[in-house]
């Protein structure tokens, strides 16, 4: 080897062994994102009076608030929003538009975190099976490892898997999230091949078996709860087997009942309860201390995604005492991890900000009208029956997240049956428009929702029509109680955005900004590139505040 080759080899291993961060770049020790899962930007002041000093009232009093921050696409749904929040981007560019989708090049459908290469680490159940190779951009986390050489501690976690491999992105060090068959926090050999010492020490602490042995009662006296309406109400789902939906769960019982060979135990019932939660809240505090972040001057990242408020919503709605007390407590667990955060690393040099994927629309059950349900099953079957009659053939391959999937065909007048299915559309109960996701040239809604529909969808990926639902409108699966999102109305997509830390100063901006501009608002505070399909913008106002 030439002698100019063994030179330049021995100084990129140099300057890599020996990272520090310029400096003139100065740079917080620590960056937190949190997600809130379900959060309407409204539950920050519903619940004001309720809430204590140390949790959310504490980002609001002293740091920055966004009041108008909104998802900029459709359908809003926790794998999209949590992908779009970490790349700056929307699911037209970075890939995740659902959930799940129907793959029409695989014909079947897909997880948004789902591998089949992968293997479950920490665990005997396919719960591992999961990586981020459908995510097609880079996010904030892996931006962050290639500006440091990978000498950043970069952790993703989640009671939800997507929660936390989504944010974590292509290269983190970390992501981990909870198995519902055993209680345990696990991994994929994406990541790594064994789980680290400490991650198994936390889960031989059994901590989940000590919250499902307790009952879940409210945390304030019943009459304090005057924001939600009374606990009695309607269009709540009880737990399995259980036929209440009132305070207080006996949750240890609730565990046990079994009915037609069908029955909970305390690892599945934990997320819907406060202290999935809580439970996130201590692995999040044993993941800095075991991984030491936040101890020198190369900032790392962990990113935390609090799934319990999402669980809690879809089963008993958003004016439920129970939908109130998870935000109550998880109050009270951001406090108690801040005041953690502060006595350990000091609170001065931590970047925080906090956002939610997505937000929730009314129980549709209280507010018709002029909200309903709308009856899927009965739209398709009639849809595919009237296009068979017209056409002689089946020419519906998928229907799945309003998405409708055309069969190939070169036989098909497609002019002929996308003409029907609009018109077959709009004179059914609830449904609004079908859209062309080919030419929104003809989309005849609000310039502004075609714009959020074309944000989400991703050609290869996504159906050829959308059928966009009316107001308040969500599916018939919710009429036994409970409420969803995936609309591109306000009350699914504003959302809270919020900064706090580390040079933040307090502020309120009532300003309409998106959850893309948070990525490009981090990278800048760092000084470092973009996440690759980054499209939204700089908050500027955050630092001219």
């Amino acid at each position: 080897m030439k002698l100019h080759s063994i030179l330049s080899l021995l100084f990129i291993a140099f300057c890599t062994f020996n990272y520090q961060p310029p400096s003139t770049q100065e740079q917080p020790k620590l960056i937190i994102g949190i997600v809130v899962d379900q959060m309407r930007y409204d539950y920050l002041y519903k619940y004001w009076d309720d809430y204590g000093d140390k949790g959310f009232k504490r980002l609001l009093q002293e740091g920055y608030v966004l009041h108008d921050g909104h998802y900029q696409y459709a359908p809003t749904f926790t794998g999209p929003g949590h992908a779009s929040i970490y790349t700056g981007t929307s699911p037209n560019v970075h890939g995740i538009i659902a959930n799940d989708w129907y793959d029409p090049i695989a014909k079947e459908y897909v997880n948004c975190a789902g591998d089949n290469d992968a293997n479950t680490v920490g665990s005997e159940s396919y719960n591992g099976k999961m990586s981020p190779h459908r995510l097609l951009s880079t996010t904030l986390v892996d931006q962050l490892e290639l500006a440091t050489n990978h000498r950043a501690k970069t952790i993703g976690i989640s009671i939800k898997d997507r929660g936390a491999i989504l944010p974590a992105g292509h290269h983190p060090d970390g992501a981990y999230w909870y198995d519902k068959t055993n209680g345990r926090f696990i991994t994929s050999d994406y990541y790594c091949e064994k789980l680290p010492d400490w991650v198994s020490e936390f889960n031989e602490r059994r901590l989940v078996d000590e919250y499902m042995a307790q009952t879940w009662n409210t945390l304030l006296p019943l009459d304090r709860y005057d924001e939600s309406l009374p606990d009695d109400k309607p269009f709540e789902r009880p737990f399995i087997n259980t036929a209440d939906n009132t305070f207080p769960y006996d949750l240890e019982k609730i565990s046990t009942l079994v009915r037609f060979g069908i029955k909970n135990t305390p690892y599945n019932l934990l997320p819907a309860t406060p202290f999935g939660n809580t439970l996130l809240k201590e692995f999040a505090k044993t993941v800095i201390d075991a991984e030491d972040m936040g101890s020198d001057q190369i900032p790392d990242f962990l990113t935390m995604s609090f799934s319990s408020t999402d669980y809690a919503g879809h089963q008993f709605g958003n004016f439920s005492v129970e939908v109130q007390d998870v935000y109550l407590r998880l109050d009270k667990d951001l406090g108690e991890f801040f005041d953690y955060l502060d006595q350990k690393i000091g609170l001065k040099n931590i970047l925080i900000f906090l956002s939610a994927d997505h937000g929730a629309t009314d129980v549709a059950g209280l507010v018709s009208p002029p909200g309903g349900y709308f009856r899927a099953n009965g739209f398709e079957t009639a849809l595919k029956h009237q296009l068979k009659e017209l056409t002689g053939k089946d020419v519906i391959e998928n229907i799945s997240n309003q998405q409708i999937y055309l069969v190939k065909n070169d036989n098909i007048d497609y002019n002929q049956v996308i003409e029907f299915i609009k018109s077959f559309t709009i004179k059914f109960p609830g449904a609004k428009e079908a859209i062309e996701l080919n030419d929104f040239s003809k989309c005849i809604e609000d310039q502004r929702i075609c714009d959020l529909i074309r944000n989400g969808i991703m050609p290869g990926r996504s159906g050829d029509l959308y059928v966009q639902l009316q107001p308040g409108w969500v599916s018939e699966s919710y009429l036994k109680g409970g409420t969803t999102h995936g609309s591109t109305y306000p009350q699914d997509t504003h959302v809270p955005i919020l900064f706090y830390g580390w040079h933040v100063k307090h502020g309120d901006n009532y300003h309409r900004n998106y959850i893309r501009d948070i990525a490009p608002t981090v990278s800048a505070i760092l000084k470092i590139s973009r996440p690759s399909g980054a499209t939204g913008l700089v908050i500027e106002d955050l630092f001219n505040n």
